[in-house]
C-alpha cells in the first residue's frame, strides 16, 4: 500500500487537512469499517506557526483522519502532508518500526 497522503489547504487563520482521494480509496478497500471525518481544520495565531505545528500535530491529524492508531500508520509506511496545488511535501513521517505492507485477502 502506498504512503498515506494528507492534503493541506492553507488559510489565513489556519489550515484544513484531508485525505487525498487516492488515499481514501486505498484505505476504504483495506479497512471497510473506518468512517473517518472528511476534513479537520486547525487554527493558528500567525502564518509563521505553520512549520512548527505540522510536526507537532501531524501524527494526531493522521490518526483522526484515518481512524488508525500509531502502530497501524507505521505498518502502512507512514504518511506525508502535501499541498494539493503543487504536490509539495510539507511534512513526512518517519515510521518508528520497519515498514510493512498490509495485505488483506
Amino acid at each position: 500500500m502506498a504512503k498515506i497522503v494528507i492534503e493541506v489547504g492553507e488559510q489565513m487563520d489556519g489550515a484544513t487537512f484531508r485525505l487525498s482521494p487516492k488515499t481514501k480509496v486505498l484505505l476504504s478497500s483495506h479497512f471497510k469499517d473506518l468512517p473517518p471525518p472528511s476534513s479537520v481544520f486547525v487554527s493558528r495565531e500567525t502564518a509563521s506557526d505553520s512549520e512548527r505545528y505540522y510536526g507537532a500535530l501531524s501524527e494526531h491529524l493522521a490518526m483522526i483522519l484515518t481512524g488508525l492508531g500509531e502502530n497501524e500508520l507505521n505498518d502502512l509506511g507512514g504518511f506525508e502532508l502535501v499541498t494539493p496545488a503543487d504536490g509539495k511535501v510539507v511534512f513526512e513521517s518517519a515510521p518508528t518500526r520497519g515498514e510493512r505492507l498490509v495485505e488483506q485477502k
